[in-house]
């Protein structure tokens, strides 16, 4: 994690800490009460309402599971644990410290899961661009991306930029840019011979060879989940892909993909599953000619389900705005072409390149606080 978490996290401690000290108890998720009996330089010493004896809670512990939901962003109670075995009275002020900038979502069990509002951006597209995530990304303050599994079959080194450049990933299986290569063939007629990838890579490039990969890699704790074989226009092969890849990964972090044009039954089931995170695919297709239609669904998504994080998959537009999205990615902030005139695509001329991925990533990145009103204005799109 990163050390300005730990900084934010030492001043919301102290903060919650005297709150604690005028008010004299804080509540659990469950709505239990815990009373401050006293506090010391290092502890809390709490009591439950059915404890008998004061329990003591390290600050220590607080202030890390503060850095930790300012990382990860959502959690529940059993991941407390790894901070105390109080966890219930941790998760609970977890709750109330950030209980004006979260969602709390009901799960099965009497259990409850604490979302940060606001949606993390992860930058896709830089498994080639090193240079770029040196030189401009990483000063902007960029932290997450999400690699392409066809771009780390053809570049073993795509990987390294994680700890190179201290970043934490999302791992895409690509299946979108094989579909988009499938297109471009055909429409050029590309013979058979003539096919971009190798038979190699395309062996590679199946459910078994990307499971292979996923076991090879699921405990490296760069990599905070993977995305299944998403098949484009086809729902009911998205789910079998995902059902057959959980079943050869056992322990992974295994993000299931809703398409937009499965039913919302489908999404109610997948949902039920209390998944930390679903990806919503096939938005992109929609975006220039039928945005009426999206909207129609997404009210319907996020009219059902509030609660639920869910991801948007490939989507960089007004859209993230409108609709409490808790991630997205994109490469739509690279945009930065001209036309054949020497135009910018909405930029001014004198604008840069870098200077144009700089302002789109800057928005991008501003996503994460939910409490700044912020303009969409990309440049370039």
């Amino acid at each position: 994690m990163y050390k300005q978490y730990d900084l934010d996290a030492r001043v919301i401690e102290r903060k919650f800490r005297r709150e604690l000290s005028k008010k004299g108890f804080f509540r659990t998720a469950k709505g239990a009460v815990n009373t401050l009996v006293s506090y010391d330089k290092d502890c809390l010493y709490l009591k439950s309402y059915k404890g008998e004896k004061p329990f003591r809670l390290a600050r220590t512990a607080i202030r890390k599971a503060i850095s930790y939901m300012y990382f990860k962003r959502t959690a529940v109670r059993k991941e407390m644990e790894a901070y105390t075995e109080f966890s219930s009275a941790l998760f609970g002020i977890l709750n109330y410290i950030f209980r004006h900038l979260s969602k709390l979502q009901t799960l099965k069990f009497g259990e409850f899961r604490i979302s940060l509002l606001g949606t993390l951006f992860f930058a896709s597209g830089l498994e080639r661009s090193p240079e770029l995530v040196a030189k401009v990304l990483k000063p902007l303050g960029l932290k997450r991306v999400l690699l392409n599994y066809k771009s780390i079959l053809e570049s073993s080194k795509a990987l390294n930029m994680l700890n190179r450049h201290d970043l934490y990933a999302i791992i895409d299986s690509g299946a979108f840019s094989f579909f988009n290569e499938k297109i471009k063939q055909k429409k050029s007629n590309v013979v058979q011979q003539q096919c971009l990838f190798s038979a190699k890579l395309m062996e590679e490039f199946t459910l078994e060879g990307y499971a292979r990969f996923i076991n090879e890699n699921k405990e490296n704790n760069r990599i905070l989940g993977f995305l299944p074989l998403d098949v484009v226009g086809d729902p009911k092969k998205t789910k079998e892909n995902y059902l057959k890849l959980k079943e050869l990964t056992p322990g992974a972090t295994i993000y299931p993909v809703w398409q937009f044009t499965d039913s919302l039954d489908e999404l109610d089931r997948l949902v039920m599953e209390e998944h930390e995170l679903i990806a919503i695919g096939g938005l992109v297709p929609y975006l220039s000619s039928r945005k009426p239609f999206i909207r129609s669904i997404l009210d319907k998504v996020f009219g059902k389900h509030p609660e639920q994080n869910f991801h948007s998959l490939g989507m960089a537009d007004e859209l993230l705005k409108e609709y409490p999205f808790f991630s997205t990615d994109s490469t739509a902030y690279l945009n930065a072409r001209k036309y054949e005139d020497g135009r910018r695509t909405k930029a001014p001329d004198d604008m840069s390149v870098t200077d144009i991925i700089i302002q789109n990533v800057k928005f991008l990145l501003g996503l994460e606080s939910s409490t700044e009103e912020k303009q969409l204005s990309f440049t370039s799109f």
